[in-house]
């Protein structure tokens, strides 16, 4: 059916046209250098592999990252992680460089004569920050008894600075040190205990804690026990003796392995908890799973996944050419069966020129383009579910079911995209009130399908929900435990505010932040969005009218009241990506609506074309130079620029009111 309605429109001169602007804008994006292995600055992030070469097995694959906003490497890295691991999370001792702990321990001939040491750090109030700690030196025997009057020294491992002091009567000394590699040294009956251990904790790289005790000494058995300063008892940890020997075992589900020891002799005891050697990534949480702590996506995990195929394929340079392709169809035949043909093809004039548009086609690894093309393909299908035609009792169930994994899976690549799934619930319920009550029947039948679809979606976000962040409705956006970056380290912190205070809080500045930073930057990126409202004006009384009007109106409404929203230039708009296909259509509309003019339309799409590239010619330059000094020249537009949105918004205001008017007035005369 699809197919056949392609090879139809296909045959036509405005199917060229389209078709020439895709393959126009596409080769356009894909002009501009795309910059891979951005997260190599980062010092546990290796650069990522040129996404042309064959891949590496998954052990031996670097960390994805790339692309100039920031949210990229984090929706490339988590990717990564998830095609890696095959986990959606990551226990806290799987991240940064494998974690070795070095100690010794002395067997003597008796219990008595056996000695341990272990190093224990303080939590303190907060565990997660880097910074000074009280660290507790403990010397004791086989019998687990302390051994006091020990002389100890703690050595600075980089300045080989020492400090000095004396167990008490539990056999144990306390120090105060700032981060840094120590090495805590114990003098007992002329024999020598080391334990070498960390108290720098940069970007979240928390140390094994391992220690040993006698645990049978007729048996000469000693349990070397392995935790993880967060998490406890950690299994799978490599026991060596000597530090550049083989594994000799490794420790169980409980954080033990048990060593068979002689009399009289001194161990060298190396644990090493191997990990994927990797930093948290920017938008990471702290989670609490099946009783440890975790790192996890902030984010919505759907994108992450999407990436996984094209790059592994050899694809991802094209992944933003597959959503173009999915947005651009989806926004014709939605605009051909609501409004018709004409309108179908200024629309997808309107959508694929947008400067917003093709500035977020450039940045592979955000999420907002795709979750805007499926989100449109999803409502698309659904209104196409509601049509007659030939076969339509199996058809239109395909149709709807489809429809809501889309908009289901729409959601899960982004969370604000749920906004979106009013549009589609109101324009299916006014339909439902038109149609005649013989149709009804087939009507919610449908609507069920469409339901079903969009539940199923919704389990699999749900599961994910309540697995890390505790409920199917929350998100990592609630989350107490965040990842924040400063100087290049990772921090864990408790946000200020919460998810509704930091999504909503009109005010008076808001207001002001609109007029100088949001509707400027929107004049030029998202001309749609100043023409719309011709095409809703003119047909405000129609059910197609609203559903494009909520589709985009909650959205504009909760990013338009946030202040925060326009202060980075461009690529804040991104956040109004969702609203290009109802305003493309609108504007579309309005276009057509102007008839017997096509010289004047030609020569408008022309300057909205030159519009569309000059604007996404300075914001992907302003990425591409934004930690360049001369980046500064891409911050501002030129003011031609704004010229020309100036006549081509005076132009369309006109041409439209007028042919309104004559059709109107002069006609009724």
């Amino acid at each position: 059916m699809l197919l056949e309605f392609l090879k139809r429109e296909m045959r036509s001169k405005q199917a060229i046209i389209l078709i020439l602007i895709f393959i126009f804008s596409s080769i356009y994006i894909l002009s501009f250098p795309y910059p891979w292995g951005e997260g190599a600055s980062n010092p546990n992030v290796p650069g990522g592999p040129n996404p042309q070469q064959p891949q590496k097995p998954p052990s031996q694959v670097n960390m994805w990252s790339g692309g100039t906003i920031p949210d990229e490497n984090a929706y490339f890295q988590w990717a990564w992680v998830y095609y890696t691991t095959g986990k959606t999370y990551i226990p806290l001792e799987d991240i940064c460089p494998d974690k070795i702990q070095h100690f010794n321990i002395v067997i003597g001939n008796a219990p008595r004569n056996s000695y341990f040491i272990k190093v224990t750090i303080s939590h303190m109030e907060e565990v997660w920050e880097s910074r000074f700690r009280n660290v507790t030196v403990e010397v004791y025997n086989g019998l687990n008894i302390g051994i006091s009057r020990i002389p100890v020294d703690i050595i600075d491992k980089k300045t080989e600075y020492s400090i000095h002091g004396i167990t008490n009567e539990s056999g144990k000394i306390k120090f105060g040190l700032q981060p840094g590699f120590y090495r805590a040294v114990a003098h007992i009956d002329n024999r020598i205990l080391n334990f070498d251990f960390s108290t720098n904790f940069q970007n979240l790289d928390y140390p094994t804690i391992s220690y040993a005790t006698l645990e049978n000494f007729s048996k000469n058995i000693v349990r070397i026990h392995v935790d993880h300063y967060i998490n406890g008892n950690l299994s799978g940890v490599e026991v060596h003796l000597g530090r550049n020997s083989t594994p000799i075992g490794y420790t169980d589900k409980n954080g033990n392995f048990y060593l068979h020891v002689q009399e009289n002799r001194v161990y060298d005891i190396v644990t090493i908890k191997r990990t994927y050697h990797i930093a948290p990534p920017v938008g990471s949480v702290v989670v609490y799973v099946n009783g440890e702590y975790a790192l996890a996506n902030r984010w919505a995990p759907g994108y992450s996944y999407l990436i996984i195929p094209f790059w592994i394929s050899g694809l991802i340079n094209y992944i933003m050419i597959f959503t173009f392709f999915i947005g651009s169809i989806s926004t014709y035949i939605l605009a051909r069966r609501l409004y018709g043909k004409n309108v179908a093809f200024y629309s997808s004039i309107f959508f694929m020129l947008s400067a917003l548009g093709l500035m977020m086609l450039f940045s592979r690894g955000m999420a907002d383009y795709a979750t805007m093309a499926f989100s449109t393909m999803g409502i698309m299908l659904l209104v196409e579910s509601l049509q007659k035609r030939k076969y339509e009792d199996i058809i239109n169930p395909l149709l709807a079911f489809s429809a809501g994994l889309s908009l289901g899976f729409a959601v899960i690549i982004r969370y604000s995209t749920a906004m979106v799934l009013l549009a589609p619930i109101i324009y299916i319920a006014v339909e439902l009130i038109k149609r005649r009550k013989t149709t009804i029947k087939k009507e919610v039948l449908i609507f069920s399908i469409f339901l079903i679809g969009l539940v199923l979606m919704g389990l699999i976000l749900a599961s994910y929900n309540t697995t890390l962040f505790g409920g199917p409705l929350n998100s990592g956006y609630q989350m107490s435990h965040r990842i924040e970056f400063s100087n290049g380290n990772a921090t864990v912190e408790t946000p200020k505010t919460n998810m509704f205070e930091k999504y909503f809080h009109p005010s008076l500045d808001s207001l002001s932040n609109v007029f100088n930073r949001i509707l400027p930057q929107l004049f030029i990126l998202l001309p749609t969005l100043f023409i719309s409202p011709l095409g809703f004006f003119i047909d405000w009384c129609g059910n197609r009218t609203w559903l494009m009007f909520f589709w985009g109106i909650f959205t504009l409404i909760i990013y338009m009241q946030l202040t925060w929203v326009g202060h980075v230039p461009y690529e804040d708009m991104r956040y109004f990506l969702p609203i290009l296909p109802p305003t493309a259509i609108l504007s579309g509309f309005a276009v057509d609506y102007i008839k017997d003019r096509d010289y004047e339309k030609i020569l408008f799409f022309i300057l909205f074309a030159i519009m569309g590239f000059i604007g996404s010619f300075f914001a992907i330059n302003w990425q591409l130079h934004r930690r360049d000094p001369s980046g500064m020249f891409w911050r501002n537009p030129p003011l031609y620029l704004f010229i020309m949105a100036v006549i081509a918004y005076l132009w369309i205001y006109w041409a439209t009111i007028r042919a309104w008017f004559e059709k109107r007035y002069v006609k009724n005369k």
